[in-house]
């Protein structure tokens, strides 16, 4: 249509799947599907069957660098979306339905946490966005255009934020931002209704700002089922406090040398911590951390000198112990579809995703046998289920004799004066097509699969090896 400016673009994959080093993991709010964000800056979308298969559906662009987190960003079931936000200080709103970026941004900060939020106003509950990272206070910005509202600042030790969690009140119109700072100092701001109304000129300050001495703090963890405790894990030790006056309950260090990455509550009495090599435990906490014990409490003031370990329920593994490049990430999930799932999800460098169904009722189990896997996928798997195989931009001109693999395309530019893409291959030669008629016939199916039929091409041959990086100058400069 003449004058429409709607640019479509098409990628051409061919068999090997992109590479996909997952840097964080989100599960939306009726259990139909995963998001994760990687270090190459894109993110992709998982569908998520009824018994918890996992299909691979699209795979977005719009960051330049490695994604640190994801959040959702809305509470209403109709409309799909996300935040994602970038090490360069990007930030994208997504509609996961259709894989549009609805907003963008750019900060000169590094998110490295992101939680949704809805402000009481009077009687309606406005969407927010709690940012914190590597600056010394938690960012409150509006869901829609992304701007940053205001700040909620520290006035005592103020420092980067390691971890957040937010206790919401069913009782009173006042919730609790509970932050855990680098240093190991426990902040607590008041959110309330008049809070909504303050522009960014007015920051607000915290109410308490306590040392609970938690070094290397990983993740914070508000209790949903009984909302009166919280769970801080660190590197080398994990405490359970009391939500009310911050108090400690119990404190377990790690062992064999472990080093934690995050946990959360699985139900009142039980606590999942993994590690940074991928493994996860699940521990029954002490009577004297459950508010609905007679003991609660009785060992404030002397949790760390008269330790009890808590009792392991189970040991969740990874199934593969194939090297990865970077440690893989673990979060723990629960929603609602149909029936309440309590899911474990585990990503790698590789690009798999792994999910555990973790049930209500545990009994304890051998720990070398642990919990078994649900499902696992990776999108290499689902490339190699496609039928026919996915084709590359020029893989019916690179095939081998006596091979399944064509040859591989090691360099690429495309020349848009001429409306040419060229090819640098392994074996050193060059292959010159006309782009858009190569793209066309190889999402086609016909005569061109065999070769015939194909577009006019050239091949240039004066290389031993493979073709490491290609230039045509005039695109640079005219001279």
């Amino acid at each position: 249509m003449a004058g429409n400016s709607l640019v479509l673009p098409i990628v051409l994959w061919g068999r090997k799947a992109p590479t996909h080093c997952i840097s964080a993991i989100l599960l939306m709010d009726d259990v139909s599907m995963i998001v994760t964000g990687c270090h190459d800056g894109q993110i992709s979308l998982w569908d998520l069957s009824f018994d918890l298969e996992i299909n691979p559906r699209a795979l977005l662009f719009g960051h330049t660098a490695s994604v640190t987190c994801l959040s959702k960003a809305s509470a209403s079931s109709e409309k799909q979306y996300i935040v994602s936000a970038s090490e360069s200080g990007e930030m994208c709103l997504w509609d996961v339905n259709d894989g549009r970026c609805i907003e963008f941004t750019k900060l000169a900060c590094t998110h490295t946490g992101i939680q949704f939020y809805q402000f009481p106003v009077g009687t309606q509950r406005e969407g927010r966005l709690l940012c914190h990272g590597h600056y010394p206070e938690i960012l409150v910005v509006d869901v829609t255009s992304l701007e940053v509202l205001y700040s909620l600042v520290s006035k005592i030790s103020p420092d980067w934020i390691s971890s957040m969690s937010i206790i919401r009140s069913h009782r009173t119109q006042e919730d609790t931002v509970v932050a855990v700072s680098v240093t190991g100092i426990l902040k607590v701001w008041i959110i309330t209704s008049e809070v909504s109304h303050m522009q960014d000129t007015e920051p607000l300050f915290e109410e308490e700002s306590k040392p609970i001495y938690c070094q290397n703090c990983q993740s914070i963890s508000f209790c949903a089922f009984t909302q009166q405790s919280l769970l801080v894990v660190c590197s080398k030790y994990w405490r359970v406090f009391d939500a009310g006056d911050y108090s400690l309950l119990c404190s377990v260090p790690s062992e064999n040398g472990q080093t934690w990455t995050g946990g959360d509550f699985v139900s009142a009495d039980k606590v999942i911590i993994w590690t940074e090599d991928g493994q996860s435990f699940i521990y029954k906490l002490p009577a004297s951390c459950l508010p609905a014990s007679d003991t609660f409490r009785s060992d404030v003031g002397k949790a760390v000198e008269n330790l009890i370990p808590p009792l392991l329920f189970s040991v969740l593994d990874r199934a593969d112990k194939q090297l990865l490049i970077c440690p893989p990430v673990t979060r723990f999930f629960y929603g609602r579809r149909e029936c309440f799932h309590k899911l474990l999800i585990q990503g790698d460098s590789s690009g798999r995703l792994c999910i555990w169904s973790v049930p209500d009722t545990l009994e304890v189990q051998d720990k070398t046998k642990g919990l078994e896997m649900t499902t696992s996928t990776s999108l290499q798997a689902a490339f190699h289920k496609l039928t026919p195989r996915p084709a590359g931009i020029i893989d019916q001109l690179s095939l081998i004799p006596n091979s399944n693999e064509p040859l591989k395309v090691t360099a690429s530019v495309y020349i848009p004066a001429h409306g040419r893409l060229v090819c640098g291959r392994e074996d050193g030669s060059i292959v010159i097509v006309p782009a858009t008629q190569t793209a066309i016939v190889q999402l086609l199916q016909g005569e061109h699969m065999l070769r015939r039929g194909w577009p006019p091409h050239r091949t240039l041959r004066g290389h031993r090896n493979k073709v490491t990086c290609l230039l045509y100058p005039h695109q640079v400069s005219p001279r």
